[in-house]
């Protein structure tokens, strides 16, 4: 089933969203410009401007507005999925005041209701007297990171069956969890990740909202067993989404929270935090993934999980140096194996390239280099004389359509050894095997002998003793 973009239209009552997933302390009517088809990038000179471009996606009269700090992640990580269940946008600012650039943002939207996130040590007093000018401005702050978090969710939530316990001190795995808390209409609760347990006002708040049932993001060193445990313990029906890293993590997430095909998708980078931020209510609000990624590609479980969402519309946040053009086009990275060499490194002998560890469905092609110049292509290299003394690698280039071309050298052999005979070329014996066989007498002659240059050789050795070994005798002058 494919999710369309949605208009959001809330009665002026609080309502009761259906099968009872939640009940939004604020309702009112909300409007986003559905994205077009194929890839919209949303980018401003700066994390400030970006928000704007984000921002400017909803109309007029939105129902509420949360600004938050652009220079650090906590509070807006809250913020993300209390925005969007109560439909609207989500603006960074500086701490030390209000930009006219966000000043003007705020007086377009003209919202009902303006939250701003964090206490005065985040966002000036400065600030709020500023936006209270534009709108009736609130401020949410405790005395860290977690009683702020949780007095966004007790203000955007009266009641939720789902939340998204999420590490507080990272913000990675939060980030990607907006989107799926949003299609679920669950808040996201931050958590001291390190810790045994979470904190009776933590539970409390969960009990009181009617949440049944967790999804946790992260493995055990984002959000420790005993946190699980806890939950579980509590009569939680408990599930864990965590990979090997952040965009494992993020992958598993948006697999789980959207099985089927989607409308839009996010893609934003994965290494820093402040335009994944603007992207999250957003993308929360119409139900829509967000994918991290590294800037020049996707990650490949990033890449097959969103080819498995298939969506009309790509929403790449920030600028090329944050989200470079092959990751905005969806173009995955390439898993790339450590190339090597098989084969015995001697003269007559076959060598052939072994590609290692790539992405399954991954075609190769190879260029050999002798000495560091190009010495032929194939999978297989063939050592000839001409070799002797000189290093074999190859370079193992991989490529596979929806990702980024790569390409890996092996490490070189050792020198190509000496043998100990060969056959002439034109009559003449290479300067590394310069004694003479004469098959029909089974004499060698050395140089310098007597009937050395006028010796045309049928074998070619590189010491008298090898001669001796294949049964010549030595020349007498």
């Amino acid at each position: 089933m494919r999710i369309r973009p949605i208009i959001a239209a809330f009665a002026a009552a609080a309502v009761v969203l259906t099968g009872g997933v939640a009940t939004t302390a604020v309702a009112a009517q909300t409007t986003i410009t559905s994205f077009a088809s194929g890839t919209t990038r949303l980018a401003g000179v700066d994390r400030y401007q970006t928000s704007i471009a984000t921002s400017a996606n909803y109309a007029p009269g939105a129902p509420v507005l949360f600004v938050s700090l652009g220079s650090n992640f906590p509070d807006a990580l809250s913020a993300a999925s209390a925005a969007a269940v109560l439909g609207g946008p989500l603006l960074l600012t500086p701490g030390d005041g209000l930009r006219a650039d966000t000043a003007a943002e705020v007086r377009r939207l003209a919202p009902q209701k303006i939250y701003v996130t964090g206490d005065a040590r985040s966002i000036s007093d400065g600030v709020v007297r500023a936006l209270s000018a534009i709108a009736p401005t609130t401020r949410l702050g405790g005395i860290d990171r977690y009683e702020t978090g949780r007095l966004i969710v007790g203000t955007a939530f009266t009641s939720a069956s789902h939340a998204i316990i999420a590490n507080g001190g990272n913000f990675p795995d939060a980030l990607a969890a907006t989107g799926a808390a949003g299609s679920r209409q669950a808040p996201v609760i931050l958590v001291n990740g390190t810790a045994a347990t979470a904190p009776s006002s933590t539970l409390d708040m969960i009990k009181r909202l009617g949440v049944t049932s967790v999804g946790i993001v992260g493995d055990v060193k984002s959000v420790s067993a005993g946190i699980e445990s806890q939950l579980r313990g509590a009569g939680l029906d408990v599930a864990r989404y965590g990979g090997s890293g952040r965009y494992e993590t993020a992958a598993l997430i948006n697999d789980a929270y959207f099985p089927n095909t989607v409308d839009t998708a996010f893609i934003t980078a994965g290494a820093n935090f402040p335009d994944a931020l603007s992207a999250a209510a957003v993308a929360g609000r119409i139900g829509a993934p967000i994918y991290t990624t590294l800037q020049e590609c996707l990650p490949g479980s990033i890449r097959e999980s969103l080819s498995a969402r298939a969506p009309r519309a790509t929403v790449v946040m920030g600028d090329t140096k944050s989200v470079g053009t092959n990751a905005g086009n969806s173009l995955g990275c390439l898993a790339v194996g450590t190339p090597s060499i098989s084969g015995t490194v001697a003269v007559g002998s076959t060598l052939t390239a072994q590609a290692g560890a790539w992405t399954a469905g991954t075609s190769f092609t190879y260029a050999w280099t002798v000495n560091g110049a190009a010495a032929g292509s194939g999978s297989t290299f063939t050592v000839t004389a001409a070799h002797v003394g000189q290093r074999i690698a190859v370079n193992v280039t991989g490529s596979r359509t929806g990702y980024v071309t790569a390409s890996a050298s092996s490490s070189s052999t050792g020198a190509v050894p000496t043998p100990s005979r060969t056959t002439p070329s034109l009559g003449s014996c290479p300067s590394w095997a310069p004694i003479k066989g004469n098959a029909s007498s089974g004499i060698y002659h050395v140089p310098g002998g007597g009937s050395y240059d006028k010796t045309n050789p049928e074998e070619c050795f590189s010491t008298e003793q090898a001669a001796v070994d294949a049964g010549y005798r030595k020349a007498r002058n």
